[in-house]
């Protein structure tokens, strides 16, 4: 199927063939699956780049080692992650974690997995994967601010009654347009479910929260 690009698109995309280093950095950048086809590029592409050159040549210069590339790394990923559970409802945990340990705060620094419970972590590591969705996907991607198409906005509107029938089971995209049939006299969209699991509660999206109000 032909792709009918505008004239300045067009233009990007021919500056961006001709200039090699910037379009193979930007392959370099790509996640690996999308160049499955292409094993040999795919290889070289990271073996070749100039970071990665540098970062090898300072393992063997023993300027760091891997381990503290490593260490550094989820440093900064903890930042990232504590930035993100202290914007979210995380009462489900702090409930868990104060049945343990009462008033005391210090027995926090002892706990281990099975005492918070693998339940509630793996909530945790949900509700943060979607976090990091909402925080990468620009508004475009929500479908009730669409510039484009047709929105249905009986069923928008009222998405976080849909949300809460599919929490209650209704998790099925049958399942949920029969019950937004019978209960918002509208249809489920087919995206609805996908979005969701992106961002979880529409309550907790301001965007939608904006929109609705």
């Amino acid at each position: 199927m032909a792709t009918n690009l505008s004239s300045k698109a067009q233009a990007e995309l021919g500056s961006l063939l001709v200039n090699t280093p910037e379009l193979v950095n930007l392959l370099a950048m790509l996640p690996k699956e999308n160049l499955n086809d292409y094993p040999l590029l795919q290889k070289e592409l990271s073996s070749k780049h100039p970071n990665t050159k540098k970062y090898n040549k300072a393992l063997k210069d023993k300027l760091f080692t891997k381990e503290e590339f490593r260490d550094r790394v989820f440093a900064r990923l903890d930042m990232f992650a504590y930035e993100m559970a202290v914007a979210m409802n995380t009462d489900y945990l702090i409930e868990r974690v104060s049945l343990i340990v009462g008033d005391d705060i210090s027995k926090i620094d002892e706990l281990d997995i099975n005492e918070i419970g693998t339940d509630v972590l793996q909530r945790v590591l949900t509700d943060l994967s979607s976090a990091v969705c909402k925080e990468i996907q620009p508004k475009a991607d929500h479908p009730f601010l669409a510039e484009r198409g047709r929105i249905d906005h009986k069923f928008w509107r009222h998405a976080d009654k849909a949300y809460a029938a599919y929490v209650e089971g209704y998790n099925t995209q049958a399942a949920l347009d029969a019950w937004c049939q019978l209960n918002l006299h509208t249809r489920c969209p087919q995206s609805f479910i996908r979005w969701l699991k992106a961002y979880g509660n529409p309550a907790e999206v301001a965007e939608w929260m904006s929109y609705v109000n």
